[in-house]
């Protein structure tokens, strides 16, 4: 959640500063700052004081209001995405038939010019027999190729090559820093699908679990935690699973199950990282553990 409230924290920074000012140096370092803040910030409300207990939820509550707006902006970026196909094809349906409508247009200035030829040359009428007028010739059958415009892109006759799925796991994992949370997990999803075994699945499945989570998917998400923790049980990404999985637990409205997979930490990760342990520490304070 640290690094969601960091991320809106530093947007909101973004764009209040001239963009010539924000170099990734300065991001860096207002990212370390805001960091060491939210660090002091838990830790007085492991303490129980009541300002910092009062901001958390103020924290938590903008962490909730950032994954709606996220799910909203990837909706109208799909709903944008769909119309804007919907016009190109009406665009070229509409190309197709002016096409048509020009080519029918020269035959009929044909088929005039040719009855008019005709009318032309035919002798005065006369009691004796009148020479057969020459049929005129019929409308063109066009063919679906015809109506292919002029410097269109030709279709395709060949697949295109896949991506390398040795590389997909990493392709997700910074889908997932940029933002396309989407992408990421179809990136993720690929990889496991096709490296099972992987060596850093567990990991993977870990990274899955948070492109859940930040989208309001708290039920894959636990799946995903749960099956990186079975991945790879004492993998680097093990603690932080389980810890993203009492979190996950906790927004289901599972909070007693949360609160026992938070009681297990210790003995189950009791070489975590300090890190860690204080991240399980804040999650249980949380949900009231």
């Amino acid at each position: 959640m640290r690094a969601m409230i960091l991320s809106a924290i530093l947007l909101s920074t973004v764009f209040v500063t001239p963009a010539a000012a924000q170099s990734k140096k300065e991001l860096a370092a207002q990212n370390a700052a805001l960091s060491q803040r939210i660090t002091r910030l838990e830790q007085r409300m492991l303490t129980g004081d009541p300002a910092a207990e009062r901001l958390m939820q103020r924290m938590d509550a903008l962490e909730t209001a950032q994954r709606t707006l996220t799910g909203e902006v990837e909706r109208l970026r799909y709903e944008r995405d769909s119309l804007k196909e919907e016009v190109e094809a009406l665009e070229g349906d509409i190309r197709a038939m002016q096409d048509l409508s020009n080519r029918m247009k020269i035959h009929l200035d044909a088929v005039d010019l040719v009855a008019r030829e005709q009318q032309a040359q035919r002798p005065p009428m006369s009691a004796g027999p009148t020479s057969p007028i020459s049929a005129i010739p019929s409308a063109p059958v066009f063919k679906e190729q015809d109506l292919v415009l002029e410097g269109a892109a030709p279709q395709a006759t060949a697949t295109q090559p896949s991506n390398d799925v040795s590389e997909l796991g990493q392709l997700g994992k910074t889908k997932l820093a940029e933002g396309d949370y989407g992408g990421a997990q179809v990136a993720l999803k690929q990889y496991l699908q096709f490296n099972p075994t992987a060596p850093d699945a567990g990991e993977m499945q870990y990274w899955l679990g948070e492109s859940y989570f930040v989208r309001g998917g708290y039920a894959d998400a636990a799946e995903s935690y749960i099956a990186s923790m079975r991945q790879d049980p004492q993998g680097i990404k093990a603690p932080d699973a389980m810890i993203r999985l009492a979190a996950s637990l906790r927004e289901l409205g599972q909070r007693a199950e949360a609160c026992q997979t938070l009681a297990s930490f210790p003995s189950q990760y009791p070489n975590a990282p300090e890190q860690a342990k204080n991240k399980a520490r804040t999650e249980a304070a949380r949900t009231g553990c």
